[in-house]
């Protein structure tokens, strides 16, 4: 894997995996993207444009406070829908391979009736194993993502996800190796935003040794200045990973959705996706940790860590 190689690239639109229209019902979602490139543009006519760090940091607050107070935000039930490049009748194949044999097609009526048994990761996609009636086959990711409710993510990663966020506040990264994806690796996103392209994607055999590498990467472009991010990972890690202590947090949310979660469920449209809450203190404004894992062959693994607010 090299070091600017995207494991998640694939089924894009506008720079991030296509999910389904509205993927969040009942809640406006923040265009992250747009938002960042409208905060270094200049003031145009009848516009709003966060021209200053000091506004960009009320929006970061005011978006995490939302956040904070709206903790029911997180979906009430999980399932499976098409996504935006999914065929009228989905095809259900024997194998995850583009060339297995069709077992049958899954029709719009069916999908809230699928049974999500198993995933395997793959670069620029994947496939998941659901069980249509009594048939269980393989659906390539780029026509389906299936999301567990809220309840069901804490019982099925609880235990996981807390064993991870000890890992990460210990510095212990020959540890934490063994819980990243062995195919896609751990992509880290600086911001709420995920850039598919423009994110670090670490393996597991680069992350063990990382704070010894005193290589500088690209990791993004800073939301107050918009310059390259350019930081050897273990002062990333301290701006960007672990600037606050997120294990002590008891706003602990499985599954959220609404503004902070949006382009992290646009990034891992079938994950379990944890958010560590850490309100506004006298010395720093509110941020949030966001734990993306995504399933391969039984087992859940960490894809993401998404840092969403303003950095201390």
């Amino acid at each position: 894997m090299t070091e600017r190689q995207d494991a998640n690239e694939g089924y894009t639109r506008g720079g991030v995996p296509a999910r389904t229209a509205e993927p969040l019902r009942g809640f406006t979602g923040v265009d992250w993207a747009g938002l960042r490139k409208a905060r270094h543009a200049p003031m145009e006519s009848g516009a709003f444009v966060a021209s200053s760090p000091g506004c960009a940091m009320r929006i970061w607050v005011l978006i995490l406070v939302l956040g904070f107070a709206l903790p029911a935000v997180a979906q009430e039930r999980g399932g499976c829908e098409a996504t935006d490049y999914a065929p009228v009748s989905i095809p259900l194949v024997a194998t995850p391979a583009s060339t297995a044999r069709t077992l049958r097609s899954i029709s719009r009526d069916e999908l809230p009736s699928l049974v999500n048994l198993d995933a395997v990761g793959a670069i620029g996609g994947g496939w998941l194993k659901v069980r249509a009636g009594q048939t269980s086959g393989w659906v390539s990711a780029r026509y389906l993502a299936c999301r567990l409710s809220p309840e069901s993510a804490r019982t099925t990663l609880g235990d996981e996800a807390a064993q991870v966020m000890r890992l990460l506040k210990a510095r212990d990264l020959a540890q934490l190796a063994s819980h990243v994806h062995p195919v896609k690796g751990v992509r880290f996103s600086p911001y709420g935003t995920v850039d598919s392209r423009g994110d670090q994607v670490l393996s597991a055999s680069q992350l063990k040794d990382a704070f010894a590498s005193r290589q500088q990467r690209i990791w993004g472009a800073d939301d107050a200045s918009a310059k390259p991010i350019r930081l050897a990972f273990a002062d990333y890690w301290g701006r960007f990973v672990y600037d606050r202590d997120f294990a002590a947090t008891s706003r602990v949310v499985f599954n959220p959705a609404g503004d902070v979660a949006r382009s992290v469920w646009d990034a891992y449209p079938s994950a379990i996706v944890v958010q560590y809450g850490v309100p506004e203190s006298e010395t720093a404004p509110a941020a949030s940790l966001l734990l993306a894992f995504e399933q391969h062959n039984g087992k859940w693994y960490l894809s993401g860590i998404i840092h969403a607010g303003w950095t201390i």
